[in-house]
């Protein structure tokens, strides 16, 4: 079985609440970490408000914790552990948190750290008159095409794919002139877009100004060696070294992400068993969308977590 977790622009006002109510442990992990984040880190999950929420700085600690906590949850109702693990963006800090490649406090240290410094690029793009929609997903065309679109269009601006989620999907990130340059011949193509809740320009060019400050950061956290496999988005590799993790977590600020390779790279692995652990299951969807070998189950509340149980014992009974 494969672990896969999400990266932003999963959350909503609400998540994980029925799991909350039911269980301790994620009540505890809920408290610990809003010790550490000096906020109520779950009343803001459960009350908004949602442009706080929506914010990168606040997002993406919500997204780590929902999707860790879910992940313990099911470790102790199953005790049935993955055999590899991957996650989209900010999920490849979960997968390192998952596997002990950083510890509890070091892990929501630098997602804040990594949150801050992407919310201040957002904020120098505003004052420079650069305001917009920072990502969108395209939705219909093949990624060579809109790949050509985007090196058209960024002549005088930056606008680069940010994710290859499936044949024909991918999100892409920059300036906001050549995003809708972008989206209107894509558009003329056949292609439609849905913008995406974050206000950041993810796994782009503009981020390239935060890697000194964040390098600098990465030096004071002490990585470990995976005690499950995660595979790497950049390179499509299960990296051991610590050093190999901190250089790809890097160089992940500013390039894009490949789900299409991890997800053929766990279906090349005759693994066809997925456990999504995030408060929504939109890495479930694309993930049929590159190979029908992948039965896949995410588990966000009390009833997907039954169905992820039933199905997984009835496996073991087998």
């Amino acid at each position: 079985m494969a672990a896969i977790f999400p990266g932003q622009g999963c959350q909503f006002i609400g998540m994980l609440s029925d799991l909350f109510d039911k269980n301790l442990i994620i009540q505890k992990i809920f408290k610990k970490a809003s010790d550490i984040l000096k906020y109520d880190l779950w009343k803001l999950i459960q009350k908004g408000p949602l442009k706080k929420l929506n914010t990168t700085y606040y997002s993406q600690p919500a997204i780590l914790i929902a999707s860790f906590a879910i992940y313990k949850l099911w470790i102790q109702k199953s005790n049935i552990i993955p055999n590899i693990m991957v996650g989209h963006s900010l999920g490849e800090y979960t997968a390192m948190l998952c596997s002990n490649v950083i510890n509890f406090y070091d892990a929501i240290q630098l997602i804040n750290y990594r949150g801050k410094l992407m919310q201040e690029i957002s904020v120098s793009l505003k004052e420079s008159n650069i305001d917009g929609y920072f990502m969108q997903v395209i939705l219909g065309l093949n990624k060579f095409l809109i790949q050509k679109v985007c090196e058209q269009e960024s002549k005088n601006n930056i606008v680069n794919i940010s994710s290859y989620n499936t044949y024909n999907q991918v999100t892409i990130s920059g300036n906001k002139n050549a995003i809708l340059r972008v989206i209107n011949a894509c558009k003329l193509l056949g292609a439609h877009n849905i913008p995406l809740q974050i206000n950041v320009p993810s796994h782009c060019l503009l981020m390239k100004p935060i890697v000194k400050k964040f390098k600098k950061f990465l030096k004071n956290i002490k990585f470990n060696y995976p005690t499950i496999p995660i595979i790497n988005t950049l390179n499509i590799k299960c990296e051991t070294s610590p050093k190999k993790i901190k250089y790809n977590l890097i160089h992940q600020l500013y390039n894009p992400i490949n789900w299409i390779g991890c997800m053929e790279y766990i279906s090349n692995k005759n693994i066809n068993n997925i456990l999504e652990f995030g408060p929504k299951n939109i890495l479930a969807k694309i993930a049929k969308n590159i190979t029908n070998n992948l039965d896949v189950i995410s588990i966000n509340n009390s009833k997907t977590l039954s169905i992820a149980l039933k199905k997984y014992n009835n496996l073991r009974i087998k």
